[in-house]
């Protein structure tokens, strides 16, 4: 078994990184814990034995207390996949494919080895907000994609990666690996859920100053923001419920998902972007559109109740430019036209 020292890290993902599920995995929270230790591989912990799969929950809780041990915490499982330099995975800031085939000669920067390449329970239970959800068991690790899923991207492979287990019964991929020490109480808070669609004030300077710190978008110089009777023509063809506006708009399609998305225009063309937010008021680059040569005004068109649904157009129920802002099947967030 290797020690792993006390300490505080940061557990989970940052928006818009590969392979992320903003539903499960949280945004970079500071935890603290305490030493403990855990097997270099996963059970039965053995080089010259393949990783024992096929267990149900309670199973891998006997074989771990049968060895003096129990299964470690999936906060546990996260820093000893991270390491001490915290990497996004354990062969360090990309997926080492190799892992894939040798699993037992990758190891994190702690030495514990195939992290990321099975999916391990933990002793640990995801806990949703919405009245009457269960709490299921909480699985990190990658394993097998579904046979019509395609090729995975390495992003399954993070150590921040968190997937619910539907039931406790075994798995063909599922395996485990123990931990021994007091169990660590630390636990990630249920994923928070927000208003769908929460217009803020933003003036051209402040869009202005994010644009220049985000490399796609730099380029975009003399800013502005379209004016209320911009919207007025497209507001009077929009149907009942619809809102319409041409101010930034903070839009959480699904639980833990968060978009700044605004429209403007500069001297030369219109544009709309959708924006990460992140931590001491940084942004991350989700999508983005431009209509070169053309100043036209943009609106968002959304319904309050149809959180999953934003719309962007010139010509609200006529001719002219319009798409979607969407949230794909990997939680991606992006723009596009109809």
């Amino acid at each position: 078994m290797l020690e792993i020292p006390a300490r505080t890290f940061e557990s989970g993902s940052t928006p818009g990184d590969e392979g992320r599920d903003p539903t499960v995995e949280p945004a970079l929270v500071p935890v603290a814990l305490t030493p403990f230790s855990v097997d270099a591989l996963p059970y039965p912990n053995d080089p010259d034995l393949p990783p024992r799969t096929g267990v149900s929950l309670r199973e891998a809780q006997r074989l771990c207390s049968d060895r003096g041990a129990r299964l470690c915490t999936e906060l546990e499982w996260e820093l000893a996949c991270k390491g001490s330099e915290l990497d996004l995975y354990a062969t360090g800031d990309g997926w080492d494919t190799a892992c894939d085939r040798e699993p037992a000669t990758c190891s994190s920067g702690y030495g514990v080895r195939g992290m990321g390449v099975l999916r391990e329970w933990t002793s640990s239970q995801i806990v949703s907000r919405t009245e009457g959800a269960l709490a299921l068991p909480a699985v990190r690790g990658a394993g097998a994609p579904s046979p019509d899923a395609g090729p995975p991207t390495q992003g399954v492979h993070g150590c921040a990666r968190r997937t619910r287990a539907s039931e406790s019964r075994a798995a063909h991929d599922l395996g485990f690996r123990c931990c021994r020490g007091t169990p660590n109480a630390a636990e990630i808070a249920p994923i928070a859920h927000v208003p769908g669609f929460r217009p803020t004030k933003m003036d051209a300077g402040q869009i202005a100053k994010i644009f220049a710190s985000i490399p796609e978008l730099a380029a975009l110089k003399d800013v502005r923001i379209f004016d209320k009777e911009h919207i007025e023509p497209l507001r009077e063809r929009a149907s009942a419920g619809i809102s319409l506006t041409t101010q930034p708009l903070l839009w959480s399609p699904e639980a833990g998902a968060v978009a700044l998305v605004l429209t403007g225009r500069t001297k030369s063309m219109s544009f709309i972007a959708a924006l990460y937010p992140l931590e001491g008021e940084k942004y991350r680059l989700a999508s983005y559109f431009l209509m070169l040569g053309d100043v036209a005004p943009i609106a968002l068109a959304y319904e309050p109740h149809r959180r999953q649904d934003l719309l962007w157009s010139t010509c609200w129920g006529c001719a002219g430019e319009q798409g979607s802002v969407r949230v794909r099947d990997d939680h991606r967030i992006v723009i596009v036209q109809h």
